[in-house]
């Protein structure tokens, strides 16, 4: 199965999915926070990333580690820094433009919108969800045929 990226700030909720794709066959690393996951998956953003004044910094280096996650599931409603703000964050940065995203989120379809001009590729979980929903958009994002 996959490497899951969970980035959750909701402890329950992220437990649930995390025991629920554990399950399904799934290893799953869960990100409490934006910073954190951000860190894990771009090394070379050690610096506060809410210093920029909104704006990405071009991070550059010389060879890049593979990523710990095959796919990242994320909510958009992040206390730290907004999932919207993870997206370009991720979409700009040459390691993770490629990294399969998953937004399990009960935002606002208008947020949804926001999201889908940043990462059009974006698989899109509404919340609640059932185990199938998700297990269905992993498999659709990693470009496996759904079960």
């Amino acid at each position: 199965m996959a490497q899951v990226g969970l980035l959750e700030d909701n402890a329950r909720i992220a437990k649930l999915c995390s025991t629920l794709l554990h399950y399904a066959g799934h290893q799953v690393t869960v990100y409490e926070d934006s910073q954190t996951c951000l860190c894990a998956l771009l090394p070379d953003l050690l610096a506060d990333i809410r210093t920029h004044n909104g704006k990405i910094p071009v991070l550059e280096s010389i060879s890049s580690p593979p990523l710990p996650v095959e796919v990242l599931i994320l909510d958009l409603a992040l206390p730290d820094i907004h999932g919207i703000e993870v997206l370009r964050y991720l979409t700009s940065h040459p390691q993770t433009q490629g990294l399969p995203l998953i937004l399990c989120t009960a935002a606002t379809t208008s947020e949804v919108a926001k999201a889908l001009r940043v990462a059009p590729y974006a698989n899109i979980v509404e919340k609640p969800f059932k185990l199938q929903t998700l297990v269905s958009a992993i498999s659709a994002a990693l470009g496996n045929p759904s079960k």
